[in-house]
């Protein structure tokens, strides 16, 4: 009895049933998404299985065969593609070497010629075992004509999930097959499933700068993982290719000699795993002519394919077809995607493809931590005479001998491990001068010669010495010592601390660049979402305050790009570390309308008056009062979370911070103005204690009357006064009722009243 055989339409939901990291190949669910997002890929979709059907047919070695797919190929039909392999690290697992991504070119020639092990394919399937005959090529000039070795390193946060954002740097995707490397697919439930994912070619038509593929590190030669998205580049589809799971109902992927399946995710052990007819018993295809009558029936094996390549299955060895293959020349042969772009000769000039390999010097690179391990935090901030370590991070050839030339009085690098003698590796240092610490690297390559670079001003070396707080404020002006206030842009992008020409009372202050500033096709890449950016203080000496009243003070003023306070996903998180530890403790974290003071502005945000601005004090602990403690404002920007529309868009706005200074009062008391003033009163309005600031003035006291407004007098005082400027407390208890309270300060022969706002 004939098995019912019918193709099923691509699933038009993005989730139906499965999460988009429940599976280890994503690319259904990004296709499914890409045809929401424009009805184009669709229509896209069916002009791209049209024209392959056409194309088998006019290369059919007979007509009345038109539709079969187990024609032979010419040896000579070869299809050479160039690469570009883009390696998006935080100088993790995932910064693979080059030797690794040359096995992984290799795994692919050798699936896509037939020539990987296929002693094992079961004895249903041999003659249907397909030779693609695709060579891979990494591309030896890039888009510029400067010569390459077709792999590039990105330093960024987006290797943990950045997935699409992290496609950074992509080459013309019509002259060059990108290939992406991060740490990490996908932030959300599921994490750590997907593998990889590529973008079929009636996607990459309507979305051309979301072409490629992008796998985990870790999966790259892993012999399935990278062939599997290359056949998804070349159009072909999971062999159930339904809009549900794996494993849940039958379905087809258009090509013949791949009989209908539910999927596997067997590891190809046993019979039962091999010979699965569930799908496909009593499978067999019946052609017709162009005239309608019966041309040939081809009776195709009765057990599905798990030994596919495009299966999930973990065989050893894994096959394509010969219906598939006819299916991949079918998207090579047609401008949908511009695969066919790719093997014309005059694009593998432009790219180099089929040039030898060039020999190129190094380049130096290298990343410091705070310890040992390689999972320890990124450090460029250091202590003096206190070890930072080092790693040799250079690429693009293999390295024979590395000379580190180092500022600031540094030491001769020291091994971490007493058997590493070659400073190749890992080492520590240390430095005796502080300030910023300029670093050279001269690497010699095995073959090319010597890469040079000079990393300026990349580590800081702190004050060797805490600093007494009194009478500091730190306004970020040219007059100050704002040079010792180190800043960190780790990944050299927009969002960043810098100075800024506004401030509370004068022209400056430190501003955080928060404002997403991308727009267009600039949105697709570089989502902030995952940045951080580092500000440390200079060291301070606190232990005078003893057991008393000690504060972190500071004005800020910040906004957000939504008025939904839901969607505000920015925080200031402000830490302290002691005795020149690199361990940091939190002190306090700011978000959401604390850190927006000023609301939702969809222009980027500047303070144009005082009223901008807000006090922020924050308790020391007794912890923290030391004679060398550092502070650290990180700053991470967030973004409109998954689900809202767009998903890229930063949620923060910028965010300004003056006026630091510590203190036993409070930051709306410490840092009073007095500039037009010799009495002041804060914080006007209160509802807790005020202050009555007192400039000096040449008196040796104050005499100070508290009245409401009825004229009643409830509370006196007299007070000692400084050679500075002086703060008289005037208790919450005497001022609780809501009023309007006048406030008499004699200073010698000068008399000033003020009024006092209690709500």
């Amino acid at each position: 009895m004939k098995k019912n055989y019918f193709y099923l339409a691509l699933a038009m939901t993005l989730l139906t049933g499965k999460g988009y990291a429940q599976e280890p190949c994503a690319t259904s669910d990004v296709h499914n998404e890409f045809l929401k997002k424009s009805e184009s890929v669709g229509i896209f979709e069916r002009m791209l299985n049209e024209s392959t059907a056409s194309y088998i047919a006019s290369h059919s070695e007979h007509a009345m065969t038109s539709a079969k797919t187990t024609a032979a190929h010419s040896d000579t039909d070869y299809y050479d593609i160039p690469v570009v392999v883009h390696i998006i690290h935080n100088y993790g697992s995932e910064l693979v070497s080059d030797s690794i991504v040359h096995v992984m070119i290799d795994q692919m020639n050798a699936f896509y010629n037939a020539q990987n092990n296929l002693s094992t394919i079961i004895p249903p399937f041999v003659p249907y075992i397909g030779n693609a005959k695709i060579r891979f090529h990494l591309a030896t000039k890039d888009p510029m004509g400067q010569q390459t070795t077709g792999i590039t390193h990105k330093f960024s946060y987006l290797t943990y999930g950045g997935d699409d954002q992290a496609k950074v740097g992509q080459w013309p995707p019509r002259s060059y097959m990108n290939i992406w490397v991060e740490n990490v697919i996908g932030r959300g439930i599921g994490v750590g499933t997907v593998l990889a994912y590529a973008v079929l070619p009636p996607s990459a038509e309507a979305f051309p700068y979301s072409d490629g593929v992008i796998s985990i590190a870790s999966r790259l030669t892993d012999n399935n993982t990278i062939p599997h998205e290359t056949g998804h580049y070349f159009n072909l589809y999971h062999p159930w290719n339904s809009g549900a799971g794996v494993g849940e109902v039958c379905g087809d992927d258009e090509v013949d000699d791949t009989p209908p399946t539910k999927g596997h995710f067997s590891l190809c052990r046993n019979p039962q795993e091999l010979y699965d007819t569930t799908c496909a018993f009593n499978y067999f295809k019946m052609y017709t002519s162009a005239s309608g009558s019966v041309d040939s029936l081809v009776n195709y094996p009765d057990t599905t394919n798990t030994q596919n390549l495009m299966d999930y299955s973990q065989c050893s060895q894994s096959m394509i077809t010969k219906g598939q293959v006819w299916r991949m020349r079918g998207a090579l042969n047609s401008n949908i995607g511009g695969r066919n772009n790719l093997w014309d000769s005059a694009n593998l000039v432009l790219t180099g493809a089929l040039d030898p390999y060039p020999d190129m010097v190094p380049v130096p690179d290298f990343v410091s931590r705070q310890g040992t391990s390689p999972i320890s935090e990124i450090s460029r901030f250091t202590y003096p005479n206190s070890y930072l370590f080092f790693t040799n991070k250079s690429w693009r050839d293999t390295v024979t001998s590395v000379k580190w030339t180092f500022s600031n009085g540094a030491e001769d690098p020291t091994p971490v491990h007493t058997s590493v003698i070659d400073l190749r590796t890992r080492f520590s240092n240390r430095f005796s001068e502080p300030g910023w610490v300029d670093i050279k690297m001269e690497v010699e390559g095995n073959n090319s010669g010597t890469g040079t670079k000079e990393f300026k001003k990349i580590v800081f070396v702190a004050d060797n010495e805490g600093r007494d707080p009194a009478g500091y404020l730190q306004e970020f002006n040219e007059d100050g010592d704002r040079d010792k206030w180190p800043t960190f842009n780790f990944y050299e992008n927009s969002n960043k601390w810098q100075l800024a020409n506004t401030g509370v009372y004068d022209g400056t202050s430190m501003m955080y660049q928060g404002f997403d500033t991308r727009t267009g096709l600039e949105l697709l890449t570089n989502t902030p979402i995952g940045d951080y950016d580092d500000m440390y203080s200079i060291p301070f000496d606190l232990t005078s305050f003893g057991s008393g009243e000690c504060n972190l003070n500071f004005f800020f003023a910040g906004a957000s790009k939504t008025a939904s306070s839901d969607n505000i996903n920015d925080s200031l998180t402000i830490e302290y570390a002691v005795n020149k530890s690199q361990s940091w403790k939190t002190l306090k974290v700011m978000k959401k309308g604390e850190l927006c003071n000023n609301g939702a502005t969809s222009e980027a945000f500047v303070p144009t008056s005082p009223s901008n601005w807000s006090p922020m004090t924050i308790s020391i602990p007794t912890a923290a009062r030391t004679d060398y403690v550092v502070f650290r404002f990180r700053y991470k920007p967030g973004g409109i979370p998954a689900g809202s529309n767009p998903v890229t868009i930063s949620s923060g706005n910028n965010f300004y911070i003056d006026r630091l200074n510590i203190s036993q009062w409070t930051a709306d008391v410490s840092t009073v103005d007095m500039t037009n003033a010799d009495v002041k009163v804060v914080p006007n309005p209160t509802h807790g204690d005020a202050y009555v600031v007192i400039k000096a003035s040449g008196s040796t006291t104050a005499d100070i009357v508290v009245s409401d407004i009825t004229g009643k007098i409830v509370y006196t005082t007299t007070e000692n006064l400084s050679s500075n400027t002086s703060r008289v407390k005037i208790p919450h208890d005497v001022i609780a009722t809501q009023g309007i309270y006048l406030i008499q300060t004699t200073t010698g022969k000068q008399v000033s009243t003020n009024k006092l706002v209690v709500y």
